[in-house]
Order: C-alpha cells, then structure tokens, then sequence
C-alpha cells in the first residue's frame, strides 16, 4: 500500500480498487502506466504524461474520464458514498494528448477542471466521442469561437455549447466543489 494515500486520506476500498492499475516505486512515489509512458505522482511532483495509449482502471459500464489516473482516484476518493458497487465503475486517464476514441453504449461522465481549460476539454472531448473535431479560437478579449459558435470565457461550458449548437451528448460534466480539480479538493480537505 502507498504510504502517500493514507496521507491524502484515500477510503480503504478506493485503494482495493485501484491497486492492480498502479505501482509504487522504492522512493514512494506513485507509478500509473501509460503504455510504454507514465504517469508519476508523490507530494511534491505530479508528471502526466502526452501518450495515445491511455490509462484505464475497472470495466462497467459506468464511465469516468479524466486528465490523469490520480484525478479519477481523487474522485473515487471523495466520492466513494455515492457508488456503493465498484465493480460498476470504470476510469479512463487520457493525459495531455487528446486523440480519438470509440466508447459507445456507457454512461460517460467527464472529470476536467473548472477552469477554462477544464471546459473547452469537456467540449473538446465530447465531439471526439462522437467522431467530430472542433475548431476553437481564443479571440483574446476573453471569448472563444467554437466551430462557428462565440462564447464568453465566463459562461463557456459544455451545456452551454450544446444548446449552442442544438446537440445533446448526454454526457456528463462533473466539477469539484470549491475546487479546480478533485486532486486539489482531496488534497486540502485532510490536511
């Protein structure tokens, strides 16, 4: 077990959960495989890796995907209560190369930040579940052009987006409370 979580003050079963999907390395640290990269985290580093092959954790039908493995374990983390079978559950970390996927017939939430950047990856995301690109442009008076839509930054999300354009994924955005990330959240809230 990872001395690192039970300073984070990852639940017992969150661990159980996620053990096969990482391995801790001799200085403490936290190693998730990307294919032939990785991700690596302790508590004073967090490297994500740009890679194609992404890292996935569980097989039902209830999908999550997020930036990194830590991100979705952070999640888990805080929200545990709310899934009581986690053999329901299945993560996807895509790092920081988005490419292609072809995830059809799950319930998909997303787990990106919620700031800017977090945002336009849930939009960006989205269109790539279904097989679509999006051109977007930062107009530097602090709006965006999305595949011919304009949008506010401050009001930019992926509802916002769909309603846009009269499109409706039925994907979920799930945002940490009080937070950017869910690893932030988890971070501060045992310390």
């Amino acid at each position: 077990m990872a001395i690192i979580f039970n300073k984070l003050g990852v639940p017992r079963n969150v661990r159980l959960f996620f053990e096969p999907y990482y391995h801790v390395l001799p200085d403490g640290s936290i190693c998730f495989p990307f294919g032939d990269e990785a991700e690596h985290f302790n508590g004073l580093y967090h490297f994500v890796p740009s890679t194609v092959v992404n890292w996935m954790a569980g097989d039902g039908p209830l999908l999550f995907i997020s930036y990194s493995a830590m991100e979705a374990l952070a999640f888990l983390s805080v929200h545990h209560h709310a899934y009581p079978d986690f053999k329901q559950l299945r993560f996807i970390a895509i790092g920081n190369y988005l490419t292609g996927f072809s995830l059809t017939g799950r319930k998909i939430s997303m787990l990106f930040g919620n700031d800017i950047l977090g945002r336009l990856t849930d939009i960006k995301v989205s269109l790539l579940l279904r097989n679509k690109d999006a051109s977007l442009f930062y107009h530097g008076d602090e709006s965006f052009e999305i595949n011919g839509h304009q949008f506010e930054a401050e009001r930019l999300s992926l509802n916002t987006f769909e309603t846009a354009c009269g499109v409706r994924s039925g994907i979920r955005t799930i945002k940490a409370r009080g937070f950017n990330t869910f690893l932030e959240q988890l971070k501060y809230q045992n310390l």
